[in-house]
């Protein structure tokens, strides 16, 4: 079995990504970027399934209450 040996000089991404953060002192210029409006897809495959599988669901549960 190899082991695998971390030099301590090199930091690890998440490292990285938490001393470069607002928090930690590091510039941010996120308030500064432009905002963008974005709307969500319609008519997609998935939204499609789950309509007919909504409308499958309550027309079982509607037969269901007549018996």
């Amino acid at each position: 079995m190899k082991t695998i040996e971390k030099t301590l000089e090199t930091p690890s991404f998440w490292q990285l990504v938490f001393s470069q953060s607002k928090v930690n002192g590091a510039p941010y210029n996120g308030e500064q970027l432009p905002g963008r409006i974005w709307d969500w897809p319609k008519d997609t495959y998935l939204q499609r399934r789950l309509h007919e599988s909504k409308s499958k669901w309550y027309h079982t549960a509607n037969r269901a209450e007549l018996n």
